[in-house]
């Protein structure tokens, strides 16, 4: 059971809520496809954030429009793509002439209706670019990582965004540093059979079925095996960077579990002799009606760690 009024009207109440419990922070703009909110006090002369995606559950995407994240986003229902011309629409509403700075998760849809609102925007001399998020380690497998999906790793590389952007940098050494975290980047979901206790690795947002499944045995043992799938594809960086963690907690993940398996991660990094570095737990994204966790890691060099301090949204830390 949930306390709602209905899964229909949910995501419209849910940002009407928001507007009263932030009063004068934002406005809306009004779509009868998808939902769109927008930062009213902006700073100006600096390139523009927008982030969008499938509706959900989490602070992902309505709640990461603030200092220090968006200043724009927009979102579809729920698990679809925002429609195309929303995102126009926002990005003329924000953009000051330096140009908007876009992150989506790489699915699809997202990438149909993105790629479309930026030559919307670029006939009207409006300069984008987009981020396509593609963290999801178990997605596209056997293809390359452009072609995996995103996940939650798209607050990580949100955050790095708006650091940059808040330090005057152009749209041009904004992709190239976002790009470069992208690059660097891994996620897993972990999800808790209720069946039979069981855990498995790899779920999807679509319900595509698990790349491993074993009896659980201990949050130690748990964080080990997220590391086995998430670490070989970022030996290369092993040598000279720290690894950030982002445990993100589903719906029925407790506070305390988070911070179990953070700590868990952290220190299993460091018995395989990496060097861990900073790590943030919240409930950011939830696409699993389970106990469980995503779990992102990034390796982080000199370039990106400035960028990684701890950001507090309205009811969160990313």
């Amino acid at each position: 059971m949930k306390l709602l009024n209905s899964i229909e009207t949910a995501l419209d109440e849910m940002l009407k809520g928001l507007l009263l419990a932030q009063p004068g922070e934002y406005e809306r703009i009004e779509n009868e496809y998808s939902y769109a909110l927008v930062k009213k006090c902006r700073k100006p002369e600096k390139v523009r954030i927008m982030v969008n995606g499938g509706g959900g559950w989490g602070p992902l995407f309505p709640g990461v429009v603030g200092e220090g994240l968006a200043d724009a986003m927009v979102h579809g229902d729920f698990n679809c793509a925002p429609n195309a011309w929303l995102i126009y629409q926002t990005g003329k509403e924000i953009q000051e002439g330096k140009g908007i700075f876009i992150l989506t998760n790489n699915y699809s849809g997202d990438y149909l209706n993105n790629d479309m609102a930026r030559e919307l925007l670029s006939r009207e001399d409006i300069p984008s670019y987009v981020c396509y998020v593609s963290d999801n380690v178990c997605s596209a497998k056997g293809e390359g990582k452009e072609k995996r999906g995103g996940m939650t790793g798209i607050g990580i590389l949100l955050k790095i965004a708006a650091a940059l952007a808040d330090q005057g940098a152009g749209l041009e050494e904004m992709a190239e540093i976002v790009e470069k975290a992208n690059a660097r980047l891994r996620t897993i979901a972990v999800c808790c059979s209720e069946e039979d206790g069981a855990v498995e690795y790899g779920n999807g947002f679509s319900g595509e079925p698990p790349a491993g499944r074993e009896r659980f045995i201990s949050a130690d043992h748990t964080a080990a095996n997220i590391l086995d799938y998430l670490l070989p594809e970022l030996e290369t960086y092993k040598a000279e960077d720290k690894f950030h963690i982002m445990v993100n907690r589903m719906k029925k993940m407790s506070y305390l579990e988070g911070y179990v398996m953070v700590n868990a991660l952290n220190r299993e990094l460091v018995r395989r002799g990496y060097k861990a570095g900073s790590c943030t737990v919240g409930s950011y994204f939830d696409a699993f009606e389970t106990n469980g966790c995503i779990v992102s890691v990034m390796a982080y060099d000199t370039q990106l760690e400035p960028y990684l301090r701890p950001v507090k949204g309205y009811d969160f830390t990313i």
